[in-house]
């Protein structure tokens, strides 16, 4: 099982009443600029090439979250978990889309550098975790993916040569309901599907627990050369993407 982003006229008569409905336009079309989401990176070939392994590419397009019902609604979901509005960077929300899963991870910095806030999202359903990566003793870099109680979804530390080690993975009721759920809606939907990329595939989401795929990912991306350099540049999304691919895993599940 180890497979696996105004002309103005100068016309005297109409200058007032141009002008008027000039800022008008200029503001309108502002407002729906600020609105919609904007995209900051997409692969489309990415949606039909779905590899196995995790430490290949599975992010095919990232957006900046723009001030609208989307955004808003994120953060009524973390204001229900506990977590004040004034402690997010809401203006730098990020959106990331993978190839081979449904799930959506929503990414939020917080004021504290060492925290970001994780939203995943499926069919309408929410799980909140805090993500934390810091420095650990000696000189080794720490990362612990949290719910909102301050429990262990998994923790891993990187040396300086970002070598993974010290995997701790706990499987608590939050995370096992969320990966039911997501599960057995999946399967559903899986099943009306005979053309779906990697079915028949070996990879980590086909074990039979959340805790077991993410050890078996995890012992994968230790081995990549590439999951080293994603670790370097973009830590917190890199190991909260290790759960993206776990959630829905189980028996029979996509690849």
């Amino acid at each position: 099982m180890k497979r696996k982003y105004l002309v103005l006229l100068p016309l005297a008569g109409i200058f007032l009443f141009y002008l008027a409905g000039c800022n008008k336009d200029e503001d309108s079309q502002s407002s729906h600029k600020e609105s919609t989401n904007t995209l900051v990176y997409e692969d489309a070939s990415l949606k039909e090439q779905v590899s196995p392994y995790f430490y290949d590419n599975h992010i095919y397009r990232i957006e900046l979250l723009g001030a609208n019902n989307e955004r808003e609604q994120i953060v009524r979901e973390a204001l229900k978990n506990g977590v004040e509005e004034g402690f997010l960077m809401i203006e730098e929300a990020q959106k990331f889309f993978f190839n081979h899963t449904g799930v959506i991870m929503y990414s939020i910095p917080t004021l504290d550098p060492e925290q970001t806030l994780i939203l995943y999202e499926s069919m309408g359903l929410y799980q909140l975790s805090m993500a934390h990566f810091g420095p650990a003793e000696g000189g080794h870099m720490s990362f612990a993916l949290k719910t909102m109680d301050d429990l262990d979804y998994f923790s891993l530390k990187l040396d300086d040569q970002m070598r993974i080690g010290e995997l701790r993975v706990s499987e608590n009721e939050e995370v096992k309901s969320f990966n039911r759920a997501v599960y057995s809606i999946s399967l559903k939907e899986e099943s009306q599907d005979e053309t779906l990329k990697g079915k028949s595939a070996i990879c980590c989401r086909k074990e039979s627990s959340w805790s077991g795929c993410m050890s078996c990912t995890v012992s994968d991306c230790s081995g990549s050369w590439l999951c080293k350099v994603v670790a370097v540049i973009a830590p917190k999304e890199l190991f909260a993407g290790f759960a993206v691919s776990c959630i829905g895993a189980g028996d029979g599940a996509r690849c």
